[in-house]
């Protein structure tokens, strides 16, 4: 059985579920929420398929951003990657997609907890999205969603579209250009990885951004693990004192890309608690000798 919870941002940060070693928590220090902000959580049925869920934001509300991550599933780290991480165009819902990746599919049961940030709808507010289609290039493909005007980005999504399952996402995260390594607070950031086991036509991937009038205490801060080779990498990064996120979100880059890219690391885990964030990921279950890192931001306000 699936349960939504709710719980406010002013509070201390409440255990969501028995994690991964991704999913750290923390006590989370006093922070001013925008108006109206509480994040909702839900815990998917556990068992062995490709699965998406939504959380929808009470009445009167909208999402900022959203979070998702595997959840009390160990056997399945290595083997299973997002492929939605998105708003609905309304801006009422958040929806997250995850599937089982590789040459040989994880048979066991896993699961994964979707989360909903959502708040009363900030002045400006709007959904932006945009698709890219065709073939890729070294197995990937980017796309950017960039807010009209002088609005800001709150946060920024993406789904993987008609692939049949053959590509997953490796980098959504807002405000920041993944090509030129610059900062940037108008576009949200979606890269896929073609995992290399199923055949496909022509991919696409559509990217969104979450847009509003500049907000009270806005403020985007980004944290990135070293250049190396673990088995996972967790990435924490934090709101500054007195602010809480509207949204979080985080990507993996490569030192080199080449045939055995594909899917070698998987993202695993985005999500805020409090004034805190973290993302994390994963390499394959057979291991992987090139150089990585994970990255993660949040978009602050109050």
């Amino acid at each position: 059985m699936r349960v939504p919870t709710r719980f406010g941002l002013g509070r201390a940060a409440v255990a969501l579920a028995v994690l991964t070693a991704g999913g750290i928590g923390w006590a989370a220090p006093a922070s001013a929420a925008p108006a109206g902000m509480e994040v909702i959580t839900l815990l998917t049925a556990p068992n062995s398929a490709d699965k998406s869920r939504t959380l929808t934001c009470p009445v009167g509300k909208v999402v900022t951003g959203g979070g998702g991550y595997l959840t009390a599933s160990p056997g399945a780290v290595g083997r299973v990657a997002m492929d939605q991480f998105a708003p609905s165009a309304d801006g009422r819902s958040w929806t997250v997609g995850m599937r089982e990746v590789g040459p040989v599919k994880y048979t066991g049961d896993w699961a994964f907890t979707v989360v909903a940030i959502c708040a009363t709808a900030p002045s400006g507010y709007q959904i932006v999205s945009e698709v890219k289609s065709g073939w890729n290039d070294y197995h990937q493909m980017s796309k950017t969603a960039t807010c009209p005007g002088t609005k800001k980005l709150l946060g920024s999504g993406a789904q993987v579209e008609n692939t049949n399952g053959a590509f997953v996402l490796t980098y959504v995260e807002p405000g920041f250009n993944s090509v030129t390594e610059l900062p940037t607070y108008t576009i949200g950031t979606a890269r896929t990885v073609e995992q290399g086991t199923v055949a496909h036509g022509q991919e696409s991937l559509r990217a969104f951004a979450i847009c509003a009038n500049q907000p009270a205490g806005y403020e985007r801060v980004r944290a990135t693990s070293p250049m190396t080779s673990p088995s996972m990498h967790n990435v924490p990064v934090s709101c500054p004192t007195g602010k809480s996120p509207y949204s979080v979100g985080g990507g993996i880059n490569v030192s080199s890309i080449h045939e055995d890219d594909r899917t070698q690391v998987m993202l695993t885990g985005v999500r805020s608690s409090g004034s805190q964030a973290n993302a994390w990921a994963y390499e394959d279950a057979d291991g992987w000798a090139e150089t990585w890192y994970a990255s993660v931001t949040v978009i602050c306000g109050s």
